[in-house]
């Protein structure tokens, strides 16, 4: 499915700018507040883009299985590794933003 596709691309490079803000967040909290929390609001934005465009990935599939058509289990397997990393990588810049929050 072409939109799967297209929508896990466009996740991982959300994700992407989503590490690289938190991670300049993190760089920056003690030399420049202000810029540090640009930063990290610009992180949040990007995991609000990587949650919207999973919903879509999500109602996509549910759709197809509700009209009848089943994924080919290869294409079943590699969402599903996809979507595990995308969770392990979202925990991984939450939890960055939250020690840059503490902080």
């Amino acid at each position: 499915m072409k939109q799967i596709k297209c929508l896990v691309k466009d996740i991982r490079d959300e994700m992407e700018g989503a590490e690289h803000y938190a991670k300049l967040a993190v760089q920056y909290k003690d030399t420049d507040r202000t810029l540090a929390d640009t930063y990290a609001k610009m992180s949040e934005a990007e995991l609000g883009h990587v949650d919207l465009l999973h919903a879509q990935a999500v109602r996509l599939i549910k759709e197809q299985r509700a009209a009848g058509v089943e994924a080919p289990a290869a294409m079943q397997a590699v969402w599903d590794w996809e979507h595990e990393q995308q969770i392990d990588t979202v925990a991984r810049i939450r939890a960055l933003l939250d020690s840059y929050k503490k902080q």
